[in-house]
């Protein structure tokens, strides 16, 4: 009988000691697993920040040159911007195209406030084409000088698109952490 003890004992430490050793082991691939997955939402945050960054970089690229393009029609000669192909207001065009493709994608990435600040600055621009090309249609005989007296009436519309792209700027910077 005391064999019979000595076996069960045997047997129920055995059993025990791989019940034991299989909680560690099944507590530790949990352990593996939660770093792997912790590992996992860190490279995904990682490429979502870094894609981010690219969509908003893309947009204040597009926003400087949409500038650039819109002081362009200032500069140019009323009598070639009346002409249809005007090459400065057929740049402006193509540009608000990408300034409305950019700020969907800056929609579409987030966050919420950012998106609102693409899709004013758009729209300011879009208004800054709209009231040049109103003011050379409204002007069809205009002397230089007329024409820059005339375009100083759109100095509000300027401002609010330059603050438009000061706030998309500033609020990108915040969501990437750049506080430069």
């Amino acid at each position: 009988m005391s064999q019979l003890i000595a076996a069960a004992i045997g047997a129920g430490g055995a059993l025990g000691g791989v019940v034991v050793a299989g909680l560690f082991t099944l507590a530790q691939a949990r352990r593996n697993s939660s770093d792997r997955e912790l590992d996992r939402l860190e490279q995904r945050r990682n490429v979502s920040q870094q894609a981010r960054r690219e969509i908003y970089s893309q947009m204040v690229s597009l926003l400087r040159r949409a500038s650039a393009a819109h002081e362009a029609i200032w500069r140019s000669n009323p009598v070639e911007l009346r002409q249809s192909g005007s090459e400065a207001f057929t740049r402006s065009r193509t540009l608000e195209d990408e300034v409305e493709h950019a700020a969907n994608f800056v929609m579409l990435a987030g966050p919420p406030e950012l998106g609102e600040h693409a899709e004013d600055v758009y729209y300011q621009f879009s208004d800054l084409i709209r009231i040049a090309e109103k003011i050379v249609k409204d002007y069809p005989d205009s002397t230089q000088a007329l024409f820059d007296l005339a375009s100083s009436d759109q100095e509000n519309s300027d401002m609010r698109f330059i603050e438009s792209r000061i706030k998309f700027t500033r609020q990108a910077r915040e969501v990437l952490g750049d506080h430069k």
